[in-house]
Formats: structure tokens, sequence, C-alpha cells
């Protein structure tokens, strides 16, 4: 028995001392297998986020090379990637609300006033709230934000996208060409009205037969005095300056009319070109075969528009206005984080970034360095020739352009200039107040349909406002305008009392 004993203790001891050797060297061969190894400390590190971003702009050959550059720096910083998806402008909309209404996952998306709309886009619940965010992963982004843009881009007390940080207000300028002004001896102290416009128009109209003295169109109308259109130009819903608490149907003022009759007189005599109810004026403009044209401005705008954005020639600006900030300007473009997205959080790092570091915003805007652009100085840059074939990005429409190179020829104090523009910027009466057009529906359809019948003719001068103006006045009621205004009046009075 003690033999057997015995026996059995050393069988055992044997068995035991057999597995931890095994043991051992199981321990041993996994600790020395490199890829077993990296496997694991790879799943102990966050894996890298991918966003997908929609905006608006010409797809260009070489932003495969900028998203390349850019996603090597954003790894490093987030631990994310962004792959950046340009749609054409006129496609923008159109493919903008499909991919919303098909609730498509995807993260950060292009919003403004005028294209992929902000306010729609809100109501129909397509925008991630953004207040929590701005204060965990974008606290950076309000500081460098004048703070009237969240103003304006607040919605019942929530900011569902990030305004560019750009020229805060509106301010409408004439565009004159200066060529044609010097030769000619004028006085550009003169031009302020669209009335005191008259005798510098018929001179070029009497001397030089290929030029249009006046070029506007319907993208780009006469600005009526002392309004804030607050749905837009061509749409008869107003609120006078010197009258904020009302809301009224802009072709029943007098304002309206005497810019009605104006360009009537104006476009009888030949000082408009004769198809500006229907085409773009853009064409006469690049080819400098203009006198006049307008647009809206901000600091040193002449600079870019000189350099083929609206025209070749030499240019001189005429403000018609004091700079004013409403919902248009505030809105003008923006970055919203779509509801869908998965990673609202990593969306906002990328978001602080855009508006914060100077490196991200210029690789986008210009694309890289010594290709694209080189440095003429820390704030001035040439363009280089493959930039013009191979990538030109709207630089407007994201981040902070505070942060930004600037083309040579540039004044250095471009961006100081900015900073006064916007604190010279009065508030619209409408700032910050979004209509909830759900009870008024059909009436809004049809106005806005009588309203883009009506205003063609009216605004470029096509037909008599003495008689065209009252039938369109009853066309406007017809569609229902007052029950409009009554609902609008009524919100506008709840939202004054918030204020």
């Amino acid at each position: 028995m003690k033999k057997s004993f015995l026996f059995m203790v050393t069988v055992c001891f044997m068995i035991m001392t057999l597995l931890v050797g095994c043991g051992d060297k199981q321990a041993s061969t996994d600790h020395n297998t490199p890829a077993k190894g990296n496997e694991d400390s790879s799943e102990s590190k966050e894996k890298p986020v991918k966003l997908t971003w929609y905006t608006i702009g010409t797809p260009q050959k070489d932003s495969d090379v900028i998203e390349d550059e850019l996603n090597k720096y954003l790894l490093e910083k987030i631990n994310a990637t962004v792959d950046i998806v340009m749609f054409d402008w006129g496609d923008y909309n159109e493919k903008m609300q499909v991919k919303i209404g098909s609730g498509e996952i995807f993260d950060i998306m292009f919003t403004c006033s005028w294209a992929n709309d902000y306010a729609t886009n809100v109501a129909k619940g397509a925008l991630y709230p953004l207040n929590d965010l701005l204060e965990k992963q974008g606290i950076e982004i309000k500081d460098s934000l004048h703070p009237l843009f969240l103003e304006g881009a607040a919605i019942n007390g929530e900011v569902y996208a990030l305004p560019t940080n750009k020229e805060l207000g509106w301010q409408a300028v004439w565009i004159i060409n200066k060529d044609l002004a010097d030769k000619y001896n004028m006085n550009l102290e003169d031009m302020t009205t669209l009335e005191s416009l008259e005798p510098y128009l018929e001179m070029i109209k009497e001397n030089e037969p290929d030029v249009i003295p006046l070029t506007l169109d319907l993208s780009n109308t006469p600005y009526v005095p002392n309004m804030d259109t607050f749905f837009g130009d061509q749409m008869p819903l107003a609120i006078h300056f010197d009258a904020p608490s009302k809301i009224i149907n802009l072709f029943e003022t007098d304002e309206a009319l005497e810019i009605f009759k104006t360009m009537y007189s104006y476009y009888n005599k030949g000082y408009i070109h004769p198809d500006a109810a229907i085409n773009r004026a853009g064409d006469y403009n690049k080819a400098g075969n203009f006198f006049i044209t307008k647009a809206h401005y901000q600091p040193y705008a002449e600079v870019l528009w000189e350099n083929g954005d609206y025209t070749n020639t030499n240019i001189a600006v005429r403000p018609i206005h004091e700079p004013f900030a409403n919902n248009s300007s505030t809105r003008g473009a923006m970055q919203g984080i779509s509801f869908t997205s998965k990673h609202p959080e990593k969306a906002m790092e990328f978001l602080n970034l855009l508006y914060t570091d100077p490196y991200v915003l210029n690789l986008i805007d210009y694309g890289i360095e010594g290709t694209h652009y080189e440095k003429m100085n820390d704030f001035h840059i040439k363009q280089l020739p493959r930039a013009q074939d191979a990538y030109l990005f709207p630089s407007f429409s994201i981040g902070n352009l505070l942060n930004t190179y600037a083309y040579e020829g540039t004044p250095e104090d471009k961006w100081e200039k900015f900073e006064e523009f916007n604190n010279a910027c009065i508030n619209a009466p409408s700032l910050g107040y979004t209509p909830d057009l759900s009870t008024i529906k059909s009436e809004m359809a049809a106005v806005t349909n009588v309203a883009k019948e009506v205003s063609s003719s009216l605004f470029m001068g096509a037909v008599d406002p003495d008689e065209y103006v009252p039938k369109a006045v009853e066309k406007l009621k017809s569609a229902g305008i007052d029950k409009v205004i009554t609902e609008l009046q009524s919100q506008y009075d709840a939202w004054q009392k918030t204020r």
C-alpha cells in the first residue's frame, strides 16, 4: 500500500510538472509572438472614427489629395478621419433632400438660409442640437464666434448648426466700373441710392453703346430702403426698421413702390439689360461689359471681385446702406451635425478644429502649400497654376475666416476690418425669429408662387408699377397673404416677449 501511494504521488507530481511546463511554454510563446501582441495592443486603443461630411461646391480634381493630408493630421489630433463629399451648387439642394429624407447615416452637412434650408432642416428634425456639445467638445468655437452669429442661429434657444465666422451682416453696395468712372470724371460719392444713379447711367448709355449701364437680376434685386425682408428679397413679407413690431406686405409700402417706379423708368430708357427678368447679370459682369452692378459687401471684397469672382475690370464700391445682421446673414453659411450621426461628439471635435486650427482650415480652403499655393509671408499667399485647374474651394462656407490666409495684394488689416465691420452691424428686427409655418403651409406655398410670378417683372422694371402693383397685391391677398401675416404676427409678438 505504501509503495502504491508513493507511486501515485510521483505520477501526480510528474503530471503537474508537465502541465506547468506546458503553461510556461505557452505563456512564453504568446509573449514573444509579435502579431498576437500587436493585436491585443490595438484592441485596447479606440478605433479611429470615420466621419462623412456633405458640403457645397464644385467637386475638385485634387480633393482626394487634400483629404489624405487632412486625415493624417486628424488621426493624430482626434483619432478620426473625414470623407469630404462635395455636391455642385445646382445639385446640392436636391441631393441633400434625398439623403435627409431617406434617413441616411452621415455626420456633417452644409446648411444655410439659401441652400439645404436651415430652418426647414430643424423643423424636420434633421439636425442634432448643439448647445451641450458646444459646452463640451466645442467651447473654443463659442469663443471664436461673434455672439450675434449664435443669436441668429438659435431656434427656440437651441443652436443646430454653426455659422461661418465671416462678415456678420448685409451691406448692399454698388460695384462701379472704375475705368469708365475715371474716363468721364464721375463723382463716386454721389452714387448712393438707386435714384441717384440716373445721370451717370444716362452718360454711359449715350457714350458707351456696348456697355450695359446697370446689371441686376433676380438673385440680386434692388435694395428696398429700411426693410428687413426676413423671408428673402423677393418675398413680400417685411418689417420696417422704423416700425420694428409689425409685419407688413412689402408691396403695399411707399418704399417698394418708388423702387419699382425707378426700375420701370430705367428699363424703358435702356439702362438695364432687356432680359433682366429672366437672365442673370453675371455674364455681362465677368466680361467687363457693365457700368454698375450690386452685391453684398465684406471688407476688401473688391480684391476678390477683381480677381475674377465678379469681373476682371478695375472696380470701386459705394455703400447703399449701413450693415445689419438678420437671419439670412447670420445663417448664410453653416455646418450642422446630422441627427443620424453615430458620432456627434467626434463630429463636434472635428468642427472645433475647423474653427480654431488654422492648419486644418487653410488646408481645406487653399490646398497644400507648395502644390496649390505658396506663402509670401505669414499672412499672404500666392495661388499656383495647379490650383486654378485642380482645387478651388468655397472658403466662405466653412470655419473661421479670421484664421485664413489672404491672397497677395490683400491689405494686412483685413481681419481687423472684419471685426470692425461686424461690431458696427445693427440688429435687424427679426434677428433670431424663426416662424413656424406648420399651420399656414398651403397659404405660404400659394403666396410664394405668386411672389415668384410678380416679383421678377416689378423688381426688374419690365411692367408699369402703377398698373401692376395693385394687381400683384390682389393676387397675394387671394393667395392668403393676410392670413399668413396674421399668424406670423402672433408668433412674432410672442417671440418678442422672450427677448
